[in-house]
């Protein structure tokens, strides 16, 4: 019962060169705080990266526990303080800020406090919601792993226990994420929300995410992490639930190209996996069961595997005894289908009508067949 992954992908690599010389910029920008426990040590202000952080200006701590950067004017974008890899404080800086940290330097990231900092006092209210539900999480999270692993279980009596945490775990999850959602709309402008909204399902949420895109948009128009957010918007929204499903049509084994268009008048699983995938070739027995089950009935799976390497896509194949269209234009992460329907992890299913437009996402086992049970009859 994870929680969705956090990434930081709409971060700009792009970065301002740090000044020569020690006079303080000449931009109206001020960053300087107080903290205790140091012995005058220098500290770095970093600016996030889409590869890694960068180092754009450092301060040296006097004996009061007072610092002061004086050589970086930043644009709008993410930042941290460090003492080391281990130790830091993130911060949303924008050119006119005038930013007060206060902390303790042994443990930054627990307990630094800012002023004068718009987005990073957002970016810490965010970063609160988030702290409640995941401590919230990890309680149930402790139950749960003391009941699997209490006893030697079967497959089903997994499932079973599962099934009954589902429901608890929603209940933490949902109200969560619906209260990050409505601080989100009322913040659609900021810059923070940009990191805080990858947290939220696009299937969910589309509304939060095109009130934030329209924001944003408006507010920083230039700003490449901004058009970034409105490309990954605009395909997500495009690959949502009620959408028509965007085109594939990739080469199967034999080399044939096939139209997921062609499959059209049919319900059809798209099963997004791969030969290396553990978790994938887990789930195929129950997709060759829902398989054999209901093709007579109208029931469709086009395939399409993540792999680089046809041979192992082959065996896989054969092995997994997988008898649908098997598509690939062995790229893995890097083909135009993974941005097309915003794939951040396999396995991973789109369900479609026989419209072809997208019903469902995600289903797996009982829950699969549920579903397939429900359209078609």
């Amino acid at each position: 019962m994870n929680t969705i992954e956090k990434s930081i992908l709409l971060i700009s690599a792009t970065i301002a060169l740090m000044s020569c010389g020690n006079k303080k910029n000449n931009g109206s920008f001020e960053l300087k705080g107080k903290l205790i426990n140091t012995n005058g040590e220098t500290i770095y202000l970093e600016k996030l990266s889409s590869t890694q952080p960068i180092v754009v200006d450092s301060a040296l701590i006097n004996d009061a526990g007072e610092f002061e950067f004086i050589q970086y004017q930043p644009k709008i974008g993410f930042y941290r303080i460090k003492l080391n890899a281990q130790n830091f404080a993130m911060l949303v800086l924008d050119s006119a800020d005038k930013v007060n940290i206060t902390g303790d330097l042994k443990d930054l990231a627990n307990t630094y406090k800012t002023e004068g900092s718009p987005e990073t006092k957002l970016f810490l209210e965010y970063q609160d919601i988030a702290k409640m539900r995941d401590m919230r999480l990890d309680s149930l999270n402790k139950v749960f792993q003391m009941l699997m692993e209490g006893k030697k279980m079967d497959n089903q009596r997994m499932d079973s226990i599962s099934e009954l945490f589902k429901a608890p775990y929603e209940a933490i999850v949902n109200p969560s994420n619906e209260h990050l959602g409505e601080k989100i709309k009322q913040n659609n402008n900021m810059y923070a929300s940009i990191m805080a909204i990858q947290a939220l399902e696009t299937d969910k949420f589309v509304s939060v995410y095109e009130a934030l895109d329209k924001g944003l948009t408006s507010k920083f128009p230039e700003d490449r992490n901004v058009k970034m957010f409105h490309d990954v918007f605009v395909k997500a929204v495009a690959s949502s639930i009620g959408q028509v499903a965007p085109e594939i049509n990739l080469p199967s084994l034999n080399g044939t190209e096939i139209k997921l268009s062609s499959l059209k008048g049919k319900i059809v699983l798209i099963d997004f996996w791969a030969s290396w995938c553990g978790p994938c070739r887990k789930e195929m027995p129950n997709v060759v069961k829902a398989y054999a089950k209901f093709k007579s009935k109208g029931f469709e799976i086009y395939g399409v595997s993540l792999d680089d390497s046809k041979d192992r896509w082959e065996e896989a194949v054969a092995k997994d005894g997988i008898t649908w269209p098997q598509v690939s234009d062995l790229r893995k992460w890097d083909g135009e289908v993974v941005r097309n329907y915003n794939i951040n992890s396999i396995p991973f299913t789109v369900l479609l009508d026989r419209d072809g437009k997208i019903i469902a996402k995600n289903l797996r086992g009982e829950e699969l067949e549920k579903k397939l049970v429900e359209v078609l009859n």
